[in-house]
C-alpha cells in the first residue's frame, strides 16, 4: 500500500480518513526500497560501504545517502517504511538503523524484545526440505538464526516464497525453552539457534512415499 502525510490524520498507509493526505511513496517504489534496505541491512552492506556494528546497527545517514543515491528518496520515506513495515523488520533508533532478523552477515543474534513468548510457533517450507527437517531439525542455513511466526498463515505467507504448496510445521516453544534453547522475539518474528526435530509437528499431511519418515513424527 501507499505511505504518505495527513495535516488533519497524520501519518498514514494506503490513504489517510479525511482523503486529503498526500502520498509520499507509491506501493511498488515501497516494496522496492524495502526490499533493498532487507538486503543492504542483513546482506550486503559492506558492498555499499556500510559499516554495521556487532549487533547489526549503522548509521542512519550513511543508509540515507545510498537510498537517496539510489532510488531518490529522503528520511521521512524511510521513516515511514520502518513505521509500517508489516513484519516490523526494521527499528530506528538514536540516529541508527537495524534490521532485526534475517542476517547472513555476521552480528550478534543473543538479545531478544520484551513480550510473552506463545507456548506453539510455526513455520512453513517446500515440501523437498521436510524429511531432513524430520530427521535433523530446523536449522538456520544460510541465516544466522531460524525464524518461526506466531499463527500459521503468517508461516504460510513466508513459505509461499519459497513454493507454491508449502509444508506448514508447529513448533513446540515451550518444550524448547524447557530444554534450554532460547526463543526470540524479533518483531513480529520469533527466533532460535536450533529446532531438535522432536519438537517439530507436520500440520499440514503431504503426500509420502513408503521411504519417507512418518509425518507425525514430533513432540
Amino acid at each position: 500500500m501507499d505511505l504518505g502525510i495527513c495535516k488533519r490524520c497524520g501519518e498514514f498507509e494506503g490513504c489517510c480518513e479525511c482523503g486529503k493526505g498526500e502520498v509520499l511513496i507509491k506501493s511498488e517504489d515501497r516494496k522496492r526500497v524495502s526490499k533493498f534496505l532487507s538486503g543492504l541491512l542483513r546482506h550486503f552492506a559492506r558492498d555499499f560501504g556500510i559499516t554495521l556494528d556487532e549487533e547489526g546497527w549503522a548509521e542512519l545517514n550513511e543508509v540515507l545517502k545510498v537510498l537517496k543515491e539510489r532510488y531518490g528518496v529522503g528520511k521521512k520515506y524511510v521513516e515511514l517504511i520502518v513505521k509500517f513495515d508489516p513484519k516490523k523488520r526494521f527499528e530506528i533508533r538514536k540516529g541508527r538503523i537495524r534490521a532485526r532478523y534475517g542476517h547472513s552477515i555476521e552480528v550478534r543474534t543473543d538479545w531478544s524484545e520484551e513480550g510473552e513468548i506463545p507456548k506453539k510457533l510455526y513455520h512453513a517450507t517446500s515440501p523437498k526440505n521436510l524429511s531432513p527437517i524430520l530427521k535433523s531439525g530446523l536449522l538456520p542455513m544460510k541465516r544466522l538464526e531460524v525464524h518461526m511466526c506466531s499463527t500459521p498463515s503468517e508461516a504460510l505467507e513466508v513459505g509461499r516464497r519459497h513454493s507454491s504448496n508449502p509444508i506448514l510445521l508447529e513448533i513446540d516453544a515451550e518444550g524448547l525453552m524447557k530444554k534450554g534453547i532460547k526463543v526470540r522475539k524479533k518483531g513480529k518474528v520469533y527466533t532460535a539457534d536450533y529446532v531438535p526435530p522432536e519438537f517439530v509437528r507436520v500440520v499440514n499431511k503431504p503426500s509420502f512415499d513408503r521411504n519417507s519418515p512418518n509425518p507425525a513424527k514430533g513432540y
